[in-house]
């Protein structure tokens, strides 16, 4: 197999159902126990062995055997990308490691493909044959490719990375049954949009001021340097990416109303958004094909929006519980 099919199938784990695991519940807040209806099972807080219960949702409970291939994964992916250094480095925010926040992501993802599994039970939805077969075999194929001093030293079984794969395939099945119950009706031609490269910092009430003035400085620097609007927002933007597809739909009217009416290589004035200032340089204008791109991001952040809910309701059924010993091991 090759090495980035593998980097696929493994991000197929740790990403789960795509879109709608990537945002249901994967923030900052720490894991902790809930009150819901289902009473979670006990879990081992001491003496962990490979197949001792270490989280529960409801009655359902992961293994540490299971917990730890998806720590597995998680700790791959992040080391043949950034090195082994950066699993220990400390972030400013709330002083947690790469590390840290890595292990609470696998313990999130794996609580919410439990959860979404158990309702599959509920709504008596099931793998195919041949969808349990591609599961299976997808599974076999990672398997094969994962060396045999890291199956022993971390207890990677076929069984185990089967059941993963299954369920992740399950939690995918049930995402697309709720989208097939969604109804979101965008006509492009009633869009207008346009590609641009931003610059954005956050602001409120205390620092606005000093944000609008640090922004009006770096739009100077913008119209007078011989660098390349992407350049420069490299370097001062806060946001989390550079290009994005803005249009008439946003909730950032202001934003809006300044991306759609500027021309091809044109750079904004200042913009004040309830959240903070931007700066926008136009790198497409609207067209046919933009007002479909940007239908499509708009029913797909409906889509998103939709499943967390529906997640919140599956989820508020469940107690959860951690080992206190799993935690305490990372």
């Amino acid at each position: 197999m090759r090495r980035n099919d593998m980097k696929q199938f493994i991000l197929a784990i740790l990403v789960c159902v795509g879109m709608c695991i990537g945002v249901v519940g994967c923030g900052s807040e720490p894991v902790e126990e809930t009150r819901s209806s289902e009473r979670a099972a006990s879990v081992s807080n001491s003496n962990l062995k490979e197949d001792s219960s270490v989280i529960a949702v409801g009655k359902t409970t992961v293994s540490y055997k299971e917990y730890k291939t998806y720590y597995y994964f998680m700790k791959n992916q992040y080391e043949s990308i950034l090195g082994t250094d950066i699993w220990k480095y400390n972030k400013a925010v709330k002083d947690k490691s790469v590390g840290q926040e890595a292990i609470e992501s696998v313990l999130r993802q794996i609580i919410q493909v439990k959860v979404i599994g158990k309702e599959a039970a509920i709504e008596k939805v099931q793998l195919e044959t041949d969808e349990k077969e591609e599961a299976d075999y997808r599974a076999k194929t990672v398997f094969d490719s994962i060396s045999a001093k890291d199956k022993q030293t971390q207890g990677i079984e076929l069984k185990v990375l089967s059941k993963i794969f299954e369920e992740n395939k399950l939690a995918q099945k049930m995402y697309n049954v709720q989208m097939g119950k969604l109804k979101i009706d965008y006509a492009a031609n009633t869009l207008s949009a346009a590609k641009v490269e931003l610059i954005y910092q956050a602001a409120n009430a205390k620092n606005k001021e000093t944000v609008k003035n640090t922004m009006s400085q770096i739009l100077s620097e913008v119209t007078s340097s011989q660098n390349s609007f992407y350049t420069m927002a490299k370097n001062k933007t806060q946001a989390d990416a550079i290009e994005y597809v803005i249009g008439n739909q946003d909730s950032r009217t202001n934003l809006a109303k300044a991306v759609v009416s500027l021309k091809k290589n044109q750079t904004s004035a200042l913009i004040e958004e309830k959240d903070g200032f931007y700066i926008a340089h136009c790198i497409q204008t609207n067209s046919a094909a933009l007002q479909q791109q940007y239908r499509n991001q708009l029913v797909s952040e409906k889509q998103t929006e939709s499943f967390q809910k529906t997640y919140k309701t599956w989820s508020d059924r469940f107690d959860v519980k951690v080992s206190k010993a799993l935690l305490a091991a990372n």
